[in-house]
């Protein structure tokens, strides 16, 4: 009887090991078709972007600029913009009446003496810096009178 029962156990065992390796196999052939299909896609995904990417770059170009160009609306628009545009233009300005004058000079024949442009750069960020500082030093030197309007009133026998 205990080998009958050996011998069903291990007929049941290689009928279970049978049916673990078919499965078995069946998973590595799926997950090999599935690596097979992925590959595919991928080739055919690069071909798709070989073949597209110029007129994927130019629509973008051409929506950075409509952006650049909706951003330059709205900052024209902001009042603190105009006023800075006012006062960079002066530095154009300036420009344009050395010229003339120094166009005046060289045609009437006289020796020039007007100077020449200085041309300088500067950027909304130093400007934005300069004046920020130039306003907190005003700030401060306020404070610095309280300081002293409150040590004065004190030390007169007023209160602080």
């Amino acid at each position: 009887m205990t080998d009958v029962k050996l011998q069903k156990a291990r007929e049941a065992h290689a009928k279970a090991q049978q049916v673990l390796e078919d499965l078995e196999a069946a998973e590595a052939a799926k997950a090999a078709t599935l690596a097979a299909e992925r590959d595919a896609r991928e080739i055919e995904y690069a071909h798709r972007v070989k073949e597209t990417w110029r007129a994927e770059e130019e629509a973008n170009s051409e929506a950075e600029k409509a952006a650049r160009a909706r951003f330059y609306e709205l900052v024209a628009e902001e009042p603190w913009f105009v006023a800075f545009a006012e006062y960079r233009a002066h530095r154009f300005k300036r420009g344009h009446i050395l010229n003339a004058a120094q166009g005046a000079q060289s045609r009437l024949g006289e020796t020039a003496t007007v100077p020449e442009n200085r041309i300088y750069d500067a950027t909304i960020a130093e400007d934005i810096i300069n004046a920020a500082e130039q306003r907190a030093g005003e700030i401060a030197a306020d404070f610095a009178d309280e300081l002293d309007a409150k040590r004065e009133a004190y030390v007169s026998g007023g209160e602080a």
